[in-house]
């Protein structure tokens, strides 16, 4: 496996964007005093992660789309991954979740 220095690049590029979106959202809930601080970790991490998922698919997504929306869906993705990453940073949060989905199921089966 020969890791080259374009796929470091690539990384590095999404992994930016993602960063910018992680922490524009964190700047934009900082100032409507929705949080009280800057949560950097939780930005790096959420932006980590969704780079990650990000770097996987980017041979699939580049050979289907340009740099420009690419560089949107990395902006928007890290977005969404600061938003869960804070909104569901706790173990109960999740199995909240997990029991609003299965409600859901069952009500939406009934229907």
């Amino acid at each position: 496996m020969l890791i080259t220095i374009a796929d470091i690049l690539l990384f590095f590029y999404i992994y930016v964007f993602c960063f910018l979106g992680a922490f524009s959202k964190d700047m934009l809930d900082i100032f409507l005093d929705k949080i009280p601080k800057v949560l950097i970790f939780k930005v790096l991490i959420s932006s980590l992660a969704v780079t990650t998922l990000l770097y996987g698919a980017s041979e699939y997504l580049l050979n289907k789309i340009s740099y420009r929306p690419f560089t949107a869906i990395c902006y928007t993705l890290g977005l969404v991954s600061f938003e869960v990453t804070v909104r569901y940073s706790d173990a109960k949060e999740i199995l909240d979740l997990i029991q609003e989905f299965k409600a859901w199921r069952k009500n939406k089966d009934r229907g």
